[in-house]
């Protein structure tokens, strides 16, 4: 084989293994994280995201099936606007968003879609700014394929 050609055949080689996941390396995770922040970050316009014991989240620890896990929002902070439910390796990690009336309970249940195990993060904006709670919920058989 001539130098030329031996010198294509690795370029094309090392062109090949660059579209490649490093999972090794924690590229896979960091671009999972990546899509989170951003779609919390284009929801709260940059906001501070606090942890609550007001914000309650309930989902199974376990869905038998992903394309249909139910989960359930309340909160007991003063004037709601907002809840929005993120799920942490869903191709599109904001699964829903509701906005309220400031009159109405806040409370929410819903279905949704997971493609496999992961976190659920439920967020509430109330007059104090953006509160969650979230949840480590394992799923048998995946739901967005």
């Amino acid at each position: 084989m001539t130098q030329c050609r031996r010198s294509f055949i690795n370029s094309m080689f090392l062109f090949m293994l660059a579209g490649l996941p490093r999972v090794g390396r924690g590229r896979l995770k960091l671009e999972i994280d990546d899509k989170l922040t951003t779609a919390m970050v284009r929801e709260t316009k940059g906001g501070k995201v606090t942890a609550s014991g007001l914000v309650k989240l309930d989902a199974p620890d376990i869905a038998e099936d992903g394309s249909i896990v139910p989960i359930t929002i309340e909160s007991e902070l003063p004037g709601v606007e907002s809840i929005w439910v993120f799920v942490e390796k869903n191709p599109s990690p904001l699964a829903a968003r509701f906005d309220l009336e400031k009159s109405l309970d806040a409370f929410v249940s819903l279905r949704i879609k997971m493609n496999e195990s992961c976190k659920v993060i439920a967020m509430v904006k109330s007059e104090g700014g953006y509160f969650s709670a979230s949840k480590q919920v394992t799923v048998v058989t995946g739901g967005c394929g």
